[in-house]
């Protein structure tokens, strides 16, 4: 598994447990030096990382690609597409930039392997089917993205789906609730992508 470490916010405690590789994407590499963690890759355009921290990498024998601060590209794209064909999770990927969350929306569209994970959130993306553990409980939301989301199955939920349409000017996925360990999400045509929040939303 390819751990990504973005330039977002870190809060509690974070499971690294699966990470084969870790790679920081820019500022994510202020995190990592922070928390004494060598990454084996770094990928971005150093805009945003601390003197100190590059300083570091370069100590460390950390390979680097570096990339100019005038792309068409995010830094965290640059990530997803040069490792596109592993499983990949990405934390610290939340932060105030509603717009650059939105684009990463989309680019799980595209990069399908790939989780957003946080301390109280994973979010991920599903065309075909796909089971998922859960816990009973849990606030789940799922969403139709970039269009309709057509022939839809959910099971495992408090609100269940047989061959259903899911709008995506009607987003009614909101809120649902796991009633079992593991949920089962299908989608014939289209795609969804959804919230499993493991702790309670404020």
């Amino acid at each position: 598994m390819i751990c990504i470490f973005a330039n977002g916010l870190y809060e509690g405690e974070l499971d690294f447990s699966c990470c084969e590789k870790i790679v920081a994407v820019d500022g994510g590499a202020n995190f990592l030096r922070l928390r004494k963690i060598i990454p084996d890759f770094f990928i971005g355009d150093a805009d945003s990382v601390e003197n100190e921290t590059m300083d570091w990498l370069r100590k460390n024998n950390v390979e680097m690609k570096l990339y100019p601060s005038e792309k068409d590209e995010i830094d965290l794209e640059l990530a997803l597409e040069f490792f596109k064909d592993e499983e990949k999770i990405v934390f610290g990927w939340q932060g105030e930039r509603l717009d650059m969350i939105l684009a990463l929306f989309y680019l799980l569209k595209r990069f399908k392997n790939t989780v957003l994970e946080s301390e109280n959130l994973t979010v991920g993306y599903v065309e075909g089917r796909m089971i998922l553990r859960a816990r009973v409980g849990e606030k789940w939301s799922i969403l139709p993205l970039g269009g309709d989301a057509t022939g839809v199955t959910l099971k495992g939920f408090k609100y269940t789906l047989k061959d259903a349409k899911m709008p995506i000017l009607k987003p009614y996925g909101v809120s649902n609730v796991a009633i079992s360990n593991e949920v089962e999400i299908e989608v014939r045509e289209g795609g969804v992508i959804y919230f499993r929040w493991k702790k309670e939303p404020s």
